[in-house]
């Protein structure tokens, strides 16, 4: 997987939009994402869109869980709920309560 090593912790957040705030997450990712993937240990954030649910999924690949948690915290930390608030149902609370911690890829 290109950009990942063979023990990367993967993690799948859910952030399913209020009706009419597509766009308005789009364009707080374009800003948001970036941070994200200069945060260390950050190795590759796949965006997937669900016009049919209006969800955006983040595909995270972290180079270990224990940078994940510290991202997370980081997020938390510098008021990332406040700008999802209007945009996201059930908000920032909502997003860490959906995240799915898939664990790390095996080569095999």
């Amino acid at each position: 997987m290109m950009g990942c090593n063979d023990m990367s912790f993967v993690a799948v957040a859910t952030f399913p939009c209020k009706p009419g705030q597509a766009q308005a997450l789009e364009d707080l990712f374009h800003s948001a994402l970036a941070d994200t993937r200069d945060f260390q240990g950050c190795e590759r954030i796949d965006v997937v869109f669900n016009e049919g649910t209006n969800t955006y999924l983040l595909v995270e690949y972290w180079d270990h869980e224990a940078s994940y948690d510290r991202y997370l915290q980081w997020r938390t930390d510098t008021g990332i709920a406040d700008a999802l608030a209007p945009i996201i149902e059930g908000g920032w609370e909502g997003i860490l309560a959906s995240v799915y911690r898939l664990g790390n890829i095996q080569k095999i």
